[in-house]
């Protein structure tokens, strides 16, 4: 049970769910509420894509309204695009901190980035708040749920029904409560009472068809499923978990249709691609399982790249404590402007070192504090040298610049003091929670910086892609040894453990690169003295 939990996990939190209808807002100028207006119809109605259209029109037009931007961020984790709802979310925050909405918008977009304590603090500061918002009730439910702080889940998405009992939103979220502890049969009970409450919107159906799939009521499964394509055929997510559902009864043909259907949808779903090169491979179809699961592979390597956050440039001071590592200098990565979709790009400017919060407005609450930290605003509790940092760098500026598809990321930067002692280090940091080490960097005399890093996604897409495709090769010809053992090696690389089916491969392809055969690894039975 405990395997089906976690893996359910890794199923459920790549798929959205709904929310109640907003409340209401400040009135803004009569166009921009147009489309404000606009985008709730659609939104209701389940027209998803062209509400974001719609909020984006009400943005253009009065770019200081936080209302549209927390509108926005919510479908936009609806239909999978977790970044940028962060990235509304934020700017919601920024443009009005003492909104209920804004932040606990701002929660469910950290929870779905994994910033777990972070989203945490965001909803409980909107219930601070305003106690009776349901929404961010049920968005720390999914928190605690992520968290598996099952018991407050549970209580807290009661807390949501019994603040309201028609919101689908709620039932929804106690679903999600209960669907992480594997009690799927009490979980649908709830993921159909959203339905009901809500039956324009495939979100709603995804979740319930999710728990028929676990509870092995397949026909029911591919029956929501299929609900969800009707509602939103312009989202793969539906399209992939039908053409899965057919696979797991048996139904290959139908199950490659709705797989290729979800790609042609979104042709960069990694998960589709996946699916279908896993069903070619286990009907032994080698060759096609093989120019399908490389693009499986880029693709789902290519996420790594798109979830990089930030980067920092990172300088040591001395301590009464010693050495410490402090950033300096900062830039948050967000979607070129030119529209390419396969470049992310930062603007880097100095840390901003505060010695501490006093504020002096009467009306200054937790989400003014959390405003703060949002832009990148660090407190530290006693006097040292970093305070001055900020007007030590306050002429340093520069760009960051990654390219997603070749991996290379391009520095620059200008007027940048040189360091002290040791040189600058760049990190990069990835959501959730991953940071890694571009490497040292120094100015010249001019105090310019510009360098090129290489960085490599290794294997970060599923192991099963890796061991799949090489064993496919090995499966259909010692010939094809040359291309197999790569992957193979990739697969161990990720997984050495003895029950990785890539040994298989390399009893066939042998490899001198192989690691050790490792030990089958067993857990000894009690023996009559132990225990309680």
């Amino acid at each position: 049970m405990t395997i089906l939990i976690l893996a359910g996990l890794w199923f459920i939190k790549n798929q959205p769910e709904w929310a109640k209808p907003f409340e209401p807002t400040p009135t803004p100028t009569l166009e921009a509420q147009y489309y404000i207006n606009d985008g709730e119809i659609d939104f209701a109605e389940g027209r998803l894509h062209e509400a974001i259209k719609t909020y984006q029109k009400a943005i253009q037009l009065e770019p200081d309204n936080d209302i549209p931007y927390a509108r926005e961020s919510k479908l936009l984790i609806y239909t999978g695009d977790t970044a940028a709802a962060l990235n509304k979310a934020e700017q919601a925050v920024l443009l009005n901190p003492g909104s209920a909405q804004n932040l606990a918008e701002y929660c469910r977009a950290l929870d779905w980035e994994g910033l777990y304590g972070q989203a945490a603090d965001a909803c409980e500061c909107a219930i601070e708040l305003e106690p009776t918002y349901t929404p961010a009730h049920a968005y720390l439910s999914e928190v605690y749920a992520d968290q598996a702080s099952w018991i407050l889940a549970r209580t807290t998405a009661q807390e949501a029904l019994d603040i309201d009992f028609q919101s689908p939103e709620a039932h929804h979220n106690m679903g999600y409560a209960l669907e992480v502890q594997g009690r799927y049969a009490e979980a649908v009970e709830y993921y159909e009472n959203a339905i009901t409450l809500r039956p324009n919107l495939s979100f709603y159906y995804i979740a319930a068809g999710r728990n028929y799939y676990w509870l092995g009521d397949l026909d029911k499964a591919a029956d929501r499923f299929g609900e969800a394509v009707k509602l939103d055929p312009a989202s793969p997510a539906g399209y992939d978990q039908l053409g899965w559902t057919y696979h797991t009864n048996g139904e290959d043909s139908r199950a490659v249709d709705a797989l290729e259907q979800a790609i042609g949808v979104d042709p960069a779903y990694a998960k589709a691609w996946g699916h279908l090169g896993a069903i070619y491979y286990l009907s032994q179809n080698y060759e096609k399982a093989i120019n399908t699961l490389p693009t499986a592979i880029e693709l789902a390597e290519r996420q790594l790249l798109s979830k990089a956050q930030h980067i920092q440039i990172h300088t040591q001071i001395e301590e009464t404590s010693g050495s410490e590592l402090i950033p300096v200098l900062e830039g948050r990565f967000e979607q070129s402007l030119d529209g390419q979709s396969d470049i992310l790009e930062a603007n880097i400017s100095p840390v901003q070192w505060i010695q501490e919060y006093r504020p002096e407005e009467s009306d200054f609450t937790c989400g003014h504090l959390i405003a703060k930290k949002i832009k990148g605003q660090i407190v530290r509790a006693s006097p040292t040298q970093d305070i001055s940092f900020s007007q030590t760098f306050s002429q340093s500026t520069g760009t960051a610049t990654l390219n997603l598809t070749t991996g290379e990321l391009t520095l620059e930067l200008e007027n940048v003091p040189r360091p002290e002692a040791v040189p600058y280090q760049a990190l990069i940091h990835y959501r959730p929670d991953k940071t890694e080490s571009l490497g040292y960097i120094q100015p010249d005399e001019a105090g310019q910086i510009a360098e090129k890093f290489s960085i490599t996604t290794k294997t970060s897409a599923p192991l099963e892609y890796y061991y799949e495709l090489g064993l496919s090769y090995a499966y259909l010809s010692t010939d094809f040894c040359a291309e197999a053992v790569p992957w193979l090696l990739k697969a161990l690389e990720k997984e050495p453990a003895y029950y990785n089916p890539a040994w298989e491969g390399l009893k066939i392809c042998p490899s001198d690169a192989s690691p050790p055969t490792p030990l089958p690894t067993f857990t000894p039975m009690p023996t009559e003295s132990s225990g309680g």
